[in-house]
């Protein structure tokens, strides 16, 4: 794991021996909006370091943290159960945590398992404008 950065934005990136991926930490449009943009693979190697950065995220967000998946690779069972834990984790209360998904890469496993309308996601490929984490939106 390393961290580099300076100012408002921070990067973390996996090890050479862990799987490839990195999250760069910046401060959102939105006063309080803490952006968490991820890319790379989201499988069970990168799980720890990637739930330790998101914690690491959400304890910075004063009131929204959005974790931005648009550049992720691969989102396997691992990637889900991160955005169930820092979405439920405790730190989170009081906070909006969001999620902007604009591949079928992401929204796949997340529908399959059930999640997508649990959890506050945008940027959904094929999904008109609105609240497309939204359950009632979904069913119209």
């Amino acid at each position: 794991m390393s961290w580099s950065g300076g100012g408002p934005i921070n990067t973390v990136r996996s090890a050479a021996d862990e799987a490839p991926f990195q999250v760069r930490l910046a401060d959102g449009p939105e006063p309080g909006q803490l952006v968490a943009s991820v890319s790379g693979e989201l499988d069970a190697a990168s799980n720890p370091l990637l739930q330790q950065t998101l914690l690491t995220a959400l304890r910075r967000a004063e009131r929204l943290l959005t974790i931005d998946l648009s550049g992720v690779t691969f989102f396997g069972s691992a990637g889900v159960t991160a955005l169930v834990w820092v979405s439920q984790h405790p730190e989170a209360a009081g906070k909006h945590v969001g999620v902007i998904a604009t591949s079928r890469i992401v929204t796949g496993p997340l529908e399959l398992t059930g999640l997508l309308p649990r959890l506050d996601v945008q940027g959904m490929p094929g999904v008109s404008a609105g609240s497309p984490g939204d359950p009632e939106q979904a069913r119209r």
